[in-house]
C-alpha cells in the first residue's frame, strides 16, 4: 500500500467513524432560567425579574390563591413575601426538562412572622416542599406555578406543660 493510499484510507476511517458518533444535544436552557429566577427571588433581585420574565409573564401560587400578571404583580407579590418571610431559603431539588414546560421540586425554608393555619405566629422557623410547573417562550419565563400545602410548612406546636 502506497503512503497516499494510507494516508487516504486512515482519514476516510477516521471521518466514518466519526460520524458515527451520537451528537450530544446543546444544554436545556430552561433549568439555567429556572436556576436564575429562583436565585433572584433568595437574593431579593427585583431588576432581575424584568430579564427573567416575559412582559406577560403569569405567576401562580395556587396554594396561596396568587395569581400575578406581568413583572410588576409578581415583584408586589415578591415584596409582600420578603415582610412575611425576610430570610426565606428556596432551593431546587429536582428538576425535569425536555423543552418547554418543565417540571421542579424544591424545598423552602423561613423564619416566618404573620397570619398562619393556626393563627398569628412570630419568629416561628417554617419548612416545607413544593413543586412548580414552568413554561419557557424565547427565553424568558412564560407561566410559573407553585403547588405545594401551606399547612404542611406549619407543623404542630409542641404542646407545652402547665406543671399541674
Amino acid at each position: 500500500m502506497t503512503k497516499s493510499a494510507f494516508v487516504s484510507a486512515a482519514l476516510a476511517a477516521f471521518l466514518l467513524a466519526c460520524s458515527g458518533q451520537p451528537r450530544v444535544p446543546a444544554a436545556e436552557p430552561g433549568p439555567a432560567l429556572l436556576a436564575g429566577y429562583v436565585r433572584a427571588w433568595n437574593q431579593h433581585d427585583f431588576a432581575a425579574l424584568d430579564t427573567l420574565l416575559t412582559p406577560d409573564a403569569v405567576h401562580d401560587d395556587i396554594a396561596q390563591g396568587f395569581h400575578g400578571q406581568g413583572p410588576g404583580q409578581i415583584k408586589d407579590f415578591m415584596r409582600e413575601l420578603i415582610k412575611l418571610e425576610p430570610d426565606f431559603n428556596w432551593r431546587l431539588t429536582t428538576v425535569v426538562a425536555a423543552g418547554s414546560p418543565l417540571a421542579a421540586e424544591w424545598t423552602w425554608t423561613a423564619t416566618y412572622t404573620g397570619p398562619s393555619p393556626g393563627g398569628p405566629v412570630v419568629g416561628r422557623r417554617i419548612s416545607g416542599q413544593g413543586a412548580s410547573i414552568v413554561v419557557i417562550e424565547n427565553g424568558r419565563i412564560k407561566r410559573f406555578a407553585d403547588y405545594y400545602d401551606v399547612a404542611s410548612f406549619f407543623p404542630p406546636m409542641p404542646a407545652t406543660s402547665t406543671g399541674k
